[in-house]
């Protein structure tokens, strides 16, 4: 049996990078979701998952929780990439929910959930995500009590934005390393 494997799931790379860091720290290899294939990951004794987040889902979940329901969470680590604050409570409930919504109920709470903070390069998005970032700005710009995310937001949009910090994948590392000790 493999010790690990790094999966994600990335539309425009902040989550890739994240991917290759926690890889490296690991010493294991890294795949896109869209490569792996039905019961490949049962043959590793860590898998760690990370997802960027768009529209209220995790980019590659839909293909991967399956293996994860499979194996019990067993050796699972997860981790979403967004633009939220990964520091607040809010951000860290939003992301277990958006793994959890595709897991048996007996899964709920297991396995541990990670949020690291990506960007957003306006120019570079998609038409339909430009589209649901105007949407959101044109909402954000009417709210009558904006949060300082909202006009975090609000100031950047149209730009680009990176928070990429891989001191803060070492949480994951750890996390990993934890379960193949």
């Amino acid at each position: 049996m493999d010790k690990s494997i790094v999966v994600y799931g990335s539309q425009y790379g902040a989550t890739e990078r994240y991917a290759r860091r926690i890889a490296e720290g690991l010493g294991c290899e890294t795949v896109p979701a869209d490569r792996i294939r039905k019961g490949q990951l049962a043959g590793y004794r860590t898998v760690v998952f990370g997802g960027g987040v768009y529209a209220g889902s995790v980019a590659g979940w839909k293909k991967i929780a399956p293996q994860c329901a499979a194996a019990g969470g067993r050796g699972w680590i997860l981790f979403v990439c967004g633009l939220a604050d990964p520091a607040k409570e809010k951000t860290q409930n939003e992301a277990r929910m958006l793994f959890e919504k595709r897991l048996p109920a007996a899964l709920a709470g297991k396995p541990p959930v990670f949020c690291l903070r990506g960007g957003i390069d306006y120019p570079k998005l998609r038409t339909k995500h430009r589209v649901m970032m105007a949407m959101l700005a044109h909402f954000l710009r009417r709210k009558k009590d904006p949060s300082e995310e909202d006009r975090q937001l609000l100031a950047t949009y149209g730009g680009k934005v990176d928070f990429f910090d891989p001191a803060s994948a070492d949480a994951v590392i750890a996390a990993a390393r934890n379960e193949t000790d």
